[in-house]
């Protein structure tokens, strides 16, 4: 709670820290003792000669950029120390890739020299696979993110950063005039008003009108649960991401008029007293997976329709799109309550049905399991994509999840669904 004020002053020192003004082209080293400190290149090469696999940036006089030690001209001898030059030198490829956390090398190959590994690598592997179960494909993803995690640069074979990434540093509203749902990573891909559509497209025809439709689907992850805390555990920036925190509206018995759907009969049970939260809802982008702003929110008891109208207008509100088409598990029930509950939702999610229209479709997974009679116009039988396989991706972090205080789980969700995002 005592850091929380104080984002500001963080957020301002960490973009000082980034500039050099008028300064020359020289390098940094930002793991060296005195990070700060811009040399010229021969002191970096000679500070770094015991100290090889170091990443070092250049001020470019607008930002710093990432090069190497090698690009600067340092060179390794293995077998020799730093002072002495070998006199047989045996040159390995110029494409040479070394996956390192300090100390001795492994080669990983002994005739055409292409990469090595460090004993302490391949030491704290170990440790991690027998203690959590990490998978290499995973820890190797992790090694390539600490080397570049712009995804820009390719690696051979290859909440002050949320605010600083997304510009916020550098806005005259500072931290205070954060806006709601302001960073996230959004899709590129979706039809966006003024950002991907031609100017004329509300003119389109009618028979090319679906071109730009938004096709998002609705799901919930009982995985994601969160046990009772007693302790007061804000979130650093909820709603300014994924996260919307859930206000508590009237809630209206959930009768299925379909098949015997569990997740309607159990809509208002809780199965344990001791949790909080019993899982979560969200929306994303069908075709392309990516989560909405402001498109998570905490279940209290199970599915209730009234969480899941929060969660979907909260991250529709603003849009300008025409016709929005949704994917939903249980469409055929929750389209029949929506009018009922939309008179509940606040001002800002009310949605003008003469501006949009809202249409819906069921998963083909799920649809076997419905009644045949009166769903023909559910099917969904040339439309891709869905929102299952997201849930893959953060399901590993549910056990830790569970101990969480409520504001930590809120970060810890805006953080891994920015990395998915992105």
């Amino acid at each position: 709670m005592d850091w929380v004020p104080c984002h500001q002053e963080y957020l301002d020192s960490l973009l000082f820290l980034e500039g050099r003004g008028e300064a020359l082209v020289v390098p940094r080293c930002p793991l060296c003792w005195e990070p700060g400190a811009l040399l010229c290149c021969k002191c970096t090469l000679a500070i770094h000669e015991n100290l090889p696999l170091h990443n070092i940036q250049v001020w470019t006089g607008q930002m710093f950029e990432h090069t190497s030690l090698r690009g600067l001209g340092l060179t390794v001898q293995l077998g020799h120390p730093a002072y002495q030059k070998c006199p047989v030198p045996v040159y390995a490829s110029s494409l040479f890739i070394v996956i390192h956390m300090n100390r001795h090398w492994f080669l990983s190959m002994v005739l055409q020299l292409k990469s090595c590994a460090m004993f302490e690598v391949l030491h704290q592997y170990q440790l991690l696979s027998l203690s959590s179960k990490i998978s290499i494909h995973h820890f190797y993803d992790m090694l390539k993110c600490l080397t570049n995690n712009t995804g820009l640069v390719p690696v051979p074979v290859w909440h002050l950063k949320m605010l600083k990434q997304a510009g916020h540093g550098n806005d005259p509203s500072g931290v205070l005039g954060t806006a709601s749902g302001k960073l996230v990573v959004i899709c590129p891909a979706c039809p966006e008003p003024r950002v991907n559509l031609p100017e004329e497209w509300m003119n389109t025809p009618e028979e090319e009108r679906f071109l730009y439709d938004g096709i998002y689907a609705i799901d919930v992850n009982f995985h994601l649960k969160n046990r009772v805390r007693s302790s007061v555990d804000p979130g650093l920036g909820t709603r300014w991401a994924y996260f919307q925190l859930f206000v508590c509206l009237s809630v209206s018995p959930q009768i299925s008029s379909c098949a015997g759907f569990a997740v309607l009969d159990h809509a208002n049970t809780k199965k344990s007293d001791r949790l909080q939260v019993t899982g979560i809802g969200a929306i994303i982008c069908t075709c392309h997976g990516l989560l909405h702003p402001n498109g998570i929110g905490d279940l209290q008891k199970g599915e209730q329709f009234c969480n899941m109208d929060y969660i979907m207008f909260s991250s529709l509100q603003g849009t300008k799109l025409g016709c929005i088409m949704i994917l939903y598990n249980i469409f055929c029930q929750w389209i029949t309550k929506l009018h009922c509950q939309l008179p509940s939702l606040p001002p800002e999610f009310q949605i003008d049905p003469n501006v949009m229209t809202l249409s819906g479709v069921i998963p083909k997974f799920h649809f076997g399991a419905h009644k045949p009679e009166g769903h023909a116009q559910f099917s969904l039988n040339w439309m891709p994509g869905g929102i299952e396989r997201d849930w893959s991706g953060i399901n590993p972090a549910a056990n830790s999840m569970k101990e969480m205080g409520s504001g930590c789980q809120h970060d810890t969700l805006d953080d891994i669904w920015s990395d998915l995002n992105y």
